[in-house]
């Protein structure tokens, strides 16, 4: 008991004198997080559509604001790709990663404990014997026990924790920003499939009337109604529609293997229950939605980390010049047969306290204005992101503004090549226009609304790209939870 308190005094004087050598200021400076001067009540290219309501930007990363289009099969892909993607399980992993390394990091305050022995076979010289003359005598001799050791240098135990624990936020993070990435990718590609599809049957369409149009002016050319410049004016078009049909074919081939690739499944056909012009652009993009809700978005978190982490490390590196403190008490028995070496055998114990601290290590220096440069590089890049985030937001208001537009013209375009058709048609039947004026209003009507395919396509990208740009729905059904091997490596 005397041993044990005196040990207990020793290390106290030991933490004192450490304190009074080194000072507190070693555990490098208190984080502050930098001031953005940024207007956040506003956004500057915001005309008609200032987005999602105040109520829920508490919650924007949890916002599944593409179930708005009412899409089952959108749903249903959104869902599968959160819990399949392998680039999601991949930042599942660095989680499980950083926790363990947390984990790991608390355990350095407890003492490790090693079982420890010794055996041993030797001679002696030059012995007395009964006789009065010298001998030899062999002995044997064993130690074993258990031997307890800590070894710590408190201040940085504390600055690594700290550390480990930002690192673990990083990688939760991280993961974030994929699964945001991720959201946004299979939401385009849905869209683009099936913009893609109802453009492969315009297509068609397209080139049957192109066809009929070319016959036609083939037939008028024998009879002198029309010239060799306008046959080859239509076999250019036709030509160009039929070369442009397998590029079409081939990027939805392309973009259902995207899709199966982001859900981790074989490539396979996507049954879907809707088509593009099903879907509805409206009141797509919500309103009053505040600026600060970028605080939220997942690189601007990442940046803010990365300078928690770089302004922890100072204090880290500048805990190498406290003393590091190491105890061990081993505990056991030992015996032997020779008696001229030990009295006798039995048990025993000892405790012992050790405290080392650097004098001069003149590189200690060094690796602190390292970690201070860090820090420097860490502080603007925080800026940057927090700058980058806001003109990214901008750039997407002012395209979703400008798509929202074209779409609005384009709609306007085919509805008046869609009465002019119908009107045409009507004429024709009464005998008041010619086949050829009704075939070149059907052929208006055809660009047209491969046009309005195209341009609502834009309009969709363009509310996918800025949801994105909010770093919205991110944490939807979030979960970090691993998924079996079904071997030895599941936890």
């Amino acid at each position: 008991m005397e041993i044990n308190n005196a040990v207990k005094e020793n290390l106290k004087y030991l933490l004192l004198i450490s304190l009074l050598l080194c000072g507190c200021s070693l555990l490098g400076p208190s984080y502050k997080k930098p001031e953005v001067n940024i207007n956040s009540n506003k956004w500057s290219e915001s005309t008609n559509n200032t987005i999602l309501l105040n109520e829920e930007a508490s919650y924007a990363e949890s916002y599944p604001w593409w179930k708005q289009f009412n899409d089952n099969t959108l749903n249903t892909l959104v869902d599968e790709v959160i819990q399949n993607n392998i680039d999601i399980q991949i930042s599942v992993g660095n989680i499980i990663s950083a926790s363990g390394n947390l984990q790991k990091v608390k355990m350095n305050w407890v003492p490790t404990v090693n079982l420890g022995g010794t055996y041993g076979l030797g001679k002696s010289f030059n012995v007395s014997n009964s006789s009065g003359g010298a001998g030899t005598n062999n002995f044997d001799f064993y130690a074993a026990g258990l031997i307890p050791s800590y070894s710590l240098n408190i201040f940085q135990q504390i600055k690594e924790n700290d550390v480990a624990k930002i690192n673990l936020q990083l990688a939760k993070a991280n993961k974030s920003a994929v699964t945001l990435t991720i959201i946004s990718q299979i939401n385009g590609s849905y869209f683009t499939m099936l913009a893609l599809k109802q453009q492969e049957g315009e297509q068609i369409n397209l080139i049957q009337h192109l066809e009929s149009m070319l016959q036609l002016i083939t037939f008028q050319y024998k009879y002198g109604l029309a010239t060799q410049e306008d046959i080859n004016t239509f076999q250019q078009r036709l030509s160009q529609a039929k070369m442009d049909l397998p590029n079409i074919k081939q990027n939805i081939a392309a973009t259902r293997n995207a899709i199966s690739v982001l859900l981790n499944k074989d490539p396979d056909k996507i049954i879907t229950t809707q088509t593009i012009d099903d879907i509805s652009t409206d009141g797509k993009i919500l309103v009053n939605l505040p600026s600060t809700v970028l605080a939220k978005r997942p690189d601007i978190q990442i940046a803010e980390y990365q300078l928690e982490v770089a302004n922890a490390n100072i204090g880290l590196a500048t805990a190498n010049f406290f003393p590091k403190i190491s105890l061990t008490s081993p505990l056991g028995s030992y015996s032997s047969q020779l008696s001229g070496l030990f009295s006798a055998s039995g048990d025993f114990w000892t405790a012992q306290i050790t405290a080392v601290m650097p004098i001069l290590n003149l590189s200690l220096y060094g690796l602190i204005k390292q970690t201070k440069g860090q820090y420097y590089a860490s502080y603007y890049n925080y800026i940057k992101t927090v700058r980058t985030a806001f003109a990214d937001v901008n750039n997407n208001l002012l395209n979703y503004e400008n798509t929202h537009n074209i779409f609005k013209e384009a709609n306007i375009l085919y509805h008046a090549s869609e009465s002019t058709a119908k009107i045409s048609e009507l004429n024709y039947k009464q005998g008041y226009v010619s086949y050829l004026d009704k075939l070149s209003n059907q052929l208006a009507l055809d660009n047209a609304k491969i046009l309005i395919t195209q341009t609502k396509l834009q309009k969709l990208q363009s509310i996918v790209a800025l949801y994105q740009a909010l770093g919205i729905g991110y944490k939807y059904n979030d979960s970090s939870m691993p998924k079996k091997f079904g071997d030895d490596h599941d936890s």
